[in-house]
């Protein structure tokens, strides 16, 4: 037995004690789970349709703008500073994930933008941390939040009335949220999964502005985060098949293995 097996399996031990902890934790906050029950009128919502959740990445430079102006009737989610994209300015995103602990702190002022940025503002998809933000004080809105405390040692929870199951990456917690609401098919877009290997800009906006406001982190960090997931990708697409559900990358050039590619031509190959 390698030394790489015995720690996995030593780690697993420990996980699963931490669960039961996290989940007795959860069962304590009983504010906290009457908050969850508002997510109720959200499962099976979108019971056997498509979705797209699109990301910040390069590639989505790329994207032809006859595959832009379709995405404009389809059922869209949009995450982290998705608003800030120009060239995808007139989609409007249904539901807005923001999860990153910076979202209630120094970036807070991200829900108020996102709401300013949308005539019609999105339902949007946080932790409960952000709750006071999720209601805001201009501009009302829709939302979810969530709680998220399990660590997914053998599958991935995704009923948003739980302890939902660390997924570690704000696209993880879209496709979790997605198969909760019922979509049978999930597409992902700018998905491009390589800052930890590039040097450039790593978003298809300018995001100097964000790099010098948020903390920055070495290549070992980058790398570790990847590696836990990259695991949990490969647990949601085992997800998503045990739901008969769709799951596929339409990223161009992507490093996320765990789903399979169709490019956007053959998707929207009807509409034309």
């Amino acid at each position: 037995m390698s030394f790489f097996t015995v720690k996995e399996r030593l780690d697993n031990i420990l996980y699963r004690v931490f669960n039961v902890f996290s989940d007795v934790i959860f069962f304590a906050r009983l504010s906290t789970r009457k908050e969850l029950v508002n997510n109720d009128k959200y499962r099976l919502s979108h019971d056997g349709q498509r979705c797209f959740i699109v990301g910040t990445g390069p590639s989505l430079s790329g994207i032809d703008s006859c595959f832009i102006d379709n995405l404009k009737s389809e059922t869209v989610f949009g995450v982290n500073s998705f608003y800030k994209i120009e060239s995808f300015s007139d989609v409007v995103p249904d539901y807005y994930v923001l999860m990153d602990n910076n979202y209630w702190g120094v970036s807070s002022g991200a829900f108020n933008e996102v709401r300013n940025k949308y005539t019609k503002p999105p339902v949007f998809i946080s932790d409960v941390r952000a709750l006071k933000f999720l209601k805001g004080t201009e501009k009302t809105s829709e939302y979810l939040a969530l709680y998220a405390k399990n660590y997914p040692v053998d599958s991935v929870r995704f009923d948003a009335r739980s302890n939902l199951s660390i997924t570690m990456n704000v696209v993880g917690v879209s496709i979790q949220m997605a198969i909760y609401m019922g979509f049978k098919e999930i597409y992902l877009l700018g998905c491009d999964y390589n800052s930890f290997c590039s040097v450039g800009g790593s978003h298809c906006y300018d995001d100097q502005d964000e790099k010098n406001a948020l903390p920055s982190y070495n290549l070992a960090f980058y790398l570790k985060y990847y590696s836990l997931t990259t695991e949990f990708h490969y647990k949601l697409a085992q997800l998503a098949k045990e739901n008969n559900v769709k799951l596929v990358n339409a990223t161009d050039g992507s490093l996320l293995d765990a789903y399979p590619y169709k490019s956007l031509k053959n998707i929207f190959a009807d509409n034309f």
